[in-house]
C-alpha cells in the first residue's frame, strides 16, 4: 500500500467518505497520480495552489520534506463547509510538514509565491482562465502538475462547457507534457 493509499484510508476512517469530495485524491487516479509524479524523484519542497480540505496536501506530504499550500481566505471550503479545520485535519492524520497560507487576492498570492523556494508545484486552484496566471507564477520550479487537465468532452460532460485547464495545457509544447488520467505533468525543457 502506498503512502497515498494510507492517507486516503485514514482520512475516510476519521472523517467519512465526504472528506474526499472535491479532492484530487478522490477523483479518478488521484492517489496513483501523486505517487507517479513525486515518489523517488528527489523532490523536497512542493507548492500547492488550491487547498480545499487539504487531503491532496496530506497525500503529497508523504513523498516530500515540506508542502506549502495556498488558498483563498474565503474560498470554496468556507462556502461549503466552514466548520472544517484543515490544520486540525492534518494534526489528526499525524502530518506536521504542511504550511497553510490563506490569501485574499491574486496580488497577495504573487507576493507570497515569489518569495517561496519550491521544486515542484501542484496547480488545482481556479479552474478558469486564471490557470495560466498560476502556471506563470510557479513554472520556475520546472515541474508543474495540473489537476483536471483532461478534455471534458471526452469524459461525457457538456460539449459546450469550457475546460480552461485542458485548454491551457493544450497550448504548452506536447513534448513537455506527460498525462496520467486527468492529471498532466509539465516538465521544463532542459537548459543548454
Amino acid at each position: 500500500m502506498t503512502g497515498t493509499d494510507v492517507i486516503r484510508e485514514r482520512a475516510v476512517e476519521l472523517y467519512g467518505e465526504g472528506v474526499l469530495r472535491r479532492s484530487a485524491l478522490g477523483i479518478r487516479g488521484g492517489a496513483g497520480a501523486f505517487e507517479w509524479a513525486l515518489a523517488g524523484k528527489g523532490i523536497r519542497r512542493v507548492l500547492e495552489i488550491g487547498t480545499y480540505k487539504g487531503v491532496s496536501a496530506a497525500a503529497i506530504s508523504q513523498y516530500v520534506e515540506h508542502v506549502t499550500t495556498i488558498d483563498l481566505v474565503r474560498g470554496r471550503l468556507e462556502h461549503t463547509d466552514p466548520s472544517f479545520d484543515r490544520e486540525e485535519f492534518w494534526r489528526s492524520m499525524g502530518i506536521g510538514n504542511i504550511t497553510q497560507i490563506l490569501i485574499g487576492n491574486d496580488a497577495e498570492k504573487k507576493a507570497i509565491v515569489d518569495a517561496l523556494d519550491f521544486d515542484f508545484a501542484f496547480v488545482d486552484g481556479a479552474h478558469d482562465a486564471t490557470v495560466r496566471n498560476d502556471f506563470e507564477l510557479v513554472k520556475r520550479c520546472g515541474l508543474v502538475l495540473f489537476h483536471d487537465a483532461a478534455d471534458n468532452r471526452k469524459r461525457g460532460f457538456n460539449e459546450n462547457a469550457s475546460n480552461h485547464v485542458y485548454e491551457f495545457v493544450s497550448t504548452l509544447p506536447p513534448e513537455q507534457l506527460q498525462f496520467n488520467d486527468i492529471f498532466c505533468l509539465w516538465t521544463a525543457p532542459e537548459s543548454n
